[in-house]
C-alpha cells in the first residue's frame, strides 16, 4: 500500500492506492548499482544500501556530437529537421514531389508514440533524408525543399 496526495482542480485529496504489480527493479548492494536515480537531498530508499566509501563518483557523461546533417545556428526554412529522437517509420514523400502546407512528410516512432512530421510549407521535395527504419537524432536532416524563387 502506497499513501499519495494528489490535487484535482485545486482540491487536494490524501489516497491509499494498493500495488498489485510493481514493474520497478531495485537492485542493491555495493557491487551492482540501482536503476534508479538517488532521492532528493541524499536520502536513502528503505532497504537500499549506501555506496561503499571509498567508491569513486561516476564520469561525467560525454556531450554527444551533433547527428550528421544537423544544422547549428540559424534555421534553413528550406529544411525539415527531426524535432524528437527515434526510429523513422514512413516517409511519405520522395525527391521531386510537390508537397502542400500542413500535410505529412515522415512518421516517426519515438518511445513507442508514433509522431507525424508535417511540412511547414508547400513547395517541391529536393531531397529526402532519411528512410524506414532509420534512427534519427534531434536536429537531424528530414526534408530538403527547393529554394523559393
Amino acid at each position: 500500500m502506497k499513501k499519495l496526495r494528489v490535487t484535482l482542480d485545486g482540491k487536494v485529496y490524501e489516497v491509499t492506492v494498493e500495488v498489485l504489480e510493481d514493474d520497478e527493479q531495485y537492485v542493491t548492494g555495493s557491487n551492482m548499482p540501482s536503476p534508479l536515480p538517488p532521492p532528493p537531498s541524499g536520502r536513502k530508499r528503505r532497504g537500499e544500501a549506501g555506496p561503499p566509501p571509498s567508491a569513486a563518483p561516476a564520469p561525467a557523461r560525454p556531450v554527444p556530437a551533433p547527428a550528421p546533417g544537423a544544422t547549428l545556428g540559424k534555421v534553413d526554412p528550406n529544411t525539415i529537421l527531426a524535432p524528437i529522437a527515434g526510429t523513422v517509420q514512413k516517409v511519405f514523400v520522395e525527391a521531386g514531389a510537390r508537397v502542400e502546407e500542413k500535410s505529412p512528410v515522415v512518421l516517426l516512432d519515438a518511445m513507442k508514440m508514433d509522431t507525424y512530421i508535417y511540412a511547414p510549407r508547400g513547395g517541391v521535395v529536393a531531397e529526402v533524408g532519411v528512410k524506414p527504419g532509420d534512427s534519427v537524432q534531434v536536429a537531424q536532416l528530414l526534408i530538403r525543399f527547393q529554394a523559393e524563387a
